[in-house]
C-alpha cells in the first residue's frame, strides 16, 4: 500500500459552510498525521504553492479551480471529484411530507440543486415533487409551501410556510474510500468506518422501508377492498345542480378550494349534499387519481372509530383479526379522507384527531409505531360547531385546524328556483322517465319547506314516478300533503303547550309514534350504545318503521320538553325514569 502521509490534502470547496462541513467529516475518518488544507473558490484566490491530494467537492468547483490556479501554483499529485450524498441524520424528517404538494429543493447553484434532486430519487424519494430553486432562478409561480435544502436556509425565497434543513451533503462512501486509497488507509481505518457506514444506512432503509411496506400494504388493499366496498369518489362538480346565487358560490368556492392542499370544513343541513361536494373536490384536485374514503362518525362509540380511523395491531383487542387491520387513514393513502358527521364525535377522539391533523401521523390500536400519512382531510357537520364550542362540547383549536377552507351549503329552502332544475335533471339521468310536472305539483313542491333537504325530494320523486301511472303528475300524486298539515298541527298544539311544565306522567301521554321512538331510544340505551337521531333512525328501518329524520328531530324535543328524555353528559340522550314508567304503562 502507497504510503502519502507526507501529502497534504487540499480540499476545495464552493463556501465555507460546505468547507467546514467536509472538513469535520474527514477530521473524524483521517489520523491527525495528513494535513487538510483548506481552499474556497469564493474566496478568487490561489492556493498556496506545494503538492497535493486534492479533493474536489463538485464538478463545478473542479472547473473553477482550473479557472483560478492559472500560476500553477499548487501542483496536484492526485485528486478526485467527489460524489456527495444526501443521507444524514436529518433525512428522516422528509419521510411524512406530502406526495401531493410540490417542495422546492433550495440549493446554491444550478448544478448542485439538480444534483442534489437526483441524489434523493436515488435514495428512494422519488415520491416527492421537487421544483428546483438557486440564486438568479425564477421563484415557480404556483403556490409552493414546503423547502428543503442541503444548509442553504438563507437562499430559501419569501412566502414558504416551512423550510427542512438536512444539514450540508457530505463526501459519499465511495469518495471516503478513494481518499483512504490513496493514503494506505483501507486495511486500517476502512474497516470501522465501513461498518459505521453500513449501520447508518440499515437504520435509515429500516425507516425508509417501513414507509415502502406501509404503502405498499395499503395500496393492496385499496385495489382489493376499496372500489367493492365503494371508496371512491363517484361524483364532481357536474353534478351539483342548480342556478340560485347560493349554490353557485359555495361551487365557486369549493372549485377554487379543491386545487390547493387545504383542509375543508363543510357546513350544511342533512340532505344537503355535503358528501357529493366532497367528492367533487376529490375528483377536481390532484389527489384524483388515489382513493376517496369515507366514514359517517355519527353514534359511533369511541373504540370503534379509532380503530376503524387508525387502525389496529394483531391482538390488540378480544376479535382482533389474524396481522391486525388497516386503518382508513392509510387506506386513503394519498388521497382525500371524508370525515361526515364531524360534531358527533366525543372529546376524547377529538383530541385524537387534532393530534393527527396537526402531525400527519398516526398510531394504530396497540401498536407501538408512528406511521406518517400523506391524506387530504375533508369533514362535514349539520350542526352549529361554534354554539358547541360555546358550550365546551368542540374543541376551538380543531374546529380552526378543519376550518382552512370552508364551504357553507345552503338548504333546499333557501334555493327552491333549483327544484326544476333537480327534477329535469334526476328524469334525464337516473329514472330514465320524461313523465311532465304539472303548474299545481310545482306550486306545491316550491311552497314545502323541504326540512329533508334534497334527499328528501329526491325520495318523494322516487315514490311518485313508481306510482303514478299518469303521463302528467299532478298535486293529487305527491303524497306529503298530509305530513305538511299534521306538522303544522304539531306545532300549533306545541306552541299552546309549550310553556307548561309537566308534574306527573298523565299530564301529557305521547301519541303512537312518539311511544314507538321512546321504546327505541330504551332499546338503544339497553344495548349501551348511544342515543341519537340517527340511531334511532337506523333502530326505526331495522324494524320496518320508517320515521323522517325531520320527525324524528321534532319527536326528541318534546320528549325532551316532557321530561321523558334527557341528554346525556356530553353526547346522546338517554330515557328518564320518567320515560321507562310511560313505556311500562303502555305493556
Amino acid at each position: 500500500m502507497p504510503n502519502n502521509y507526507n501529502k497534504p490534502l487540499l480540499l476545495v470547496s464552493g463556501s465555507q459552510f460546505t468547507q467546514n462541513a467536509l472538513q469535520k467529516q474527514l477530521k473524524s475518518i483521517l489520523p491527525d498525521t495528513i494535513k487538510i488544507v483548506a481552499h474556497i473558490i469564493d474566496n478568487s484566490s490561489e492556493p498556496a504553492p506545494g503538492e497535493y491530494f486534492a479533493v474536489f467537492s463538485s464538478k463545478e468547483v473542479f472547473r473553477e479551480f482550473n479557472e483560478q490556479n492559472t500560476g500553477n501554483s499548487a501542483k496536484l499529485d492526485a485528486y478526485i471529484i467527489a460524489e456527495r450524498t444526501m443521507l444524514n441524520d436529518n433525512i428522516e424528517k422528509i419521510l411524512a411530507l406530502p406526495r401531493s404538494e410540490k417542495i422546492l429543493l433550495v440549493n446554491e447553484s444550478e448544478e448542485s440543486t439538480l444534483e442534489s434532486i437526483n441524489l434523493m430519487k436515488k435514495i428512494g424519494f422519488d415520491f416527492l415533487q421537487f421544483v428546483p430553486y438557486y440564486p438568479g432562478c425564477h421563484i415557480p409561480d404556483q403556490k409552493i409551501r414546503i423547502a428543503i435544502t442541503p444548509g442553504e436556509i438563507d437562499l430559501v425565497p419569501p412566502g414558504i410556510d416551512a423550510v427542512y434543513d438536512l444539514g450540508p451533503r457530505k463526501l459519499d462512501f465511495a469518495a471516503i474510500v478513494r481518499i483512504m486509497s490513496y493514503y494506505g488507509l483501507v486495511e486500517d481505518v476502512l474497516p470501522e468506518y465501513a461498518d459505521g457506514y453500513l449501520k447508518s444506512i440499515l437504520e435509515f432503509a429500516k425507516k425508509l422501508s417501513n414507509v415502502a411496506e406501509e404503502t405498499s400494504r395499503i395500496m393492496s388493499t385499496v385495489r382489493t377492498e376499496l372500489i367493492g366496498t365503494g371508496h371512491y369518489a363517484r361524483y364532481r362538480f357536474s353534478d351539483i345542480i342548480g342556478c340560485s346565487e347560493k349554490l353557485k358560490e359555495a361551487k365557486k368556492v369549493a372549485e377554487k378550494i379543491s386545487c390547493t392542499g387545504l383542509t375543508v370544513l363543510i357546513e350544511g343541513e342533512n340532505g344537503t349534499g355535503k358528501e357529493l361536494l366532497a367528492s367533487a373536490i376529490h375528483n377536481a384536485s390532484d389527489r384524483c387519481r388515489k382513493p376517496f374514503v369515507a366514514i359517517n362518525l355519527s353514534a359511533l362509540p369511541d373504540e370503534l372509530i379509532e380503530s376503524e380511523l387508525f387502525g389496529y395491531e394483531e391482538g390488540a383487542f378480544t376479535g382482533a383479526k389474524k396481522n391486525g387491520k388497516i386503518g382508513l387513514f392509510q387506506q386513503a393513502a394519498g388521497g382525500t379522507i371524508f370525515l361526515d358527521e364531524i360534531g358527533d364525535i366525543s372529546p376524547k377522539m377529538q383530541t385524537k384527531l387534532l393530534r393527527v391533523i396537526q402531525e400527519r401521523q398516526i398510531m394504530r390500536v396497540g401498536g407501538n409505531r408512528i406511521i406518517p400519512v400523506d391524506v387530504r382531510i375533508i369533514a362535514a357537520t349539520n350542526r352549529n360547531l361554534k354554539e358547541m364550542i360555546r358550550d365546551n362540547l368542540f374543541r376551538k383549536d380543531l374546529y380552526y385546524r378543519l376550518r382552512e377552507g370552508y364551504i357553507h351549503l345552503p338548504a333546499l329552502a333557501a334555493r327552491k328556483e333549483d327544484i326544476p332544475l333537480l327534477i329535469e335533471y334526476w328524469q334525464r339521468n337516473l329514472f330514465n322517465t320524461n313523465k311532465e310536472i304539472s303548474s299545481d305539483a310545482l306550486d306545491l313542491l316550491m311552497r314545502h319547506d323541504w326540512p329533508g333537504n334534497i334527499r328528501e325530494l329526491m325520495n318523494l320523486m322516487k315514490f311518485t314516478l313508481a306510482v303514478c301511472e299518469k303521463n302528467v303528475i299532478t298535486a293529487a300524486d305527491i303524497p306529503f300533503l298530509g305530513d305538511e298539515v299534521e306538522d303544522r298541527n304539531t306545532k300549533t298544539e306545541n306552541s299552546v303547550t309549550s310553556n307548561k311544565e309537566p308534574t306527573t306522567v298523565s299530564a301529557d301521554i305521547p301519541d303512537q309514534i312518539s311511544l314507538s321512538i321512546l321504546a327505541a331510544a330504551a332499546a338503544i340505551q339497553q344495548e349501551g350504545k348511544l342515543v341519537g337521531r340517527n340511531s334511532i333512525l337506523r333502530y326505526m328501518e331495522r324494524y320496518n318503521q320508517p320515521v323522517s329524520e325531520y320527525r324524528i328531530r321534532k319527536i326528541l324535543q318534546q320528549l325532551e320538553k316532557n321530561n321523558y328524555l334527557e341528554k346525556e353528559a356530553g353526547y346522546g340522550m338517554k330515557v328518564t325514569d320518567q320515560g321507562k314508567i310511560v313505556l311500562m304503562n303502555q305493556k
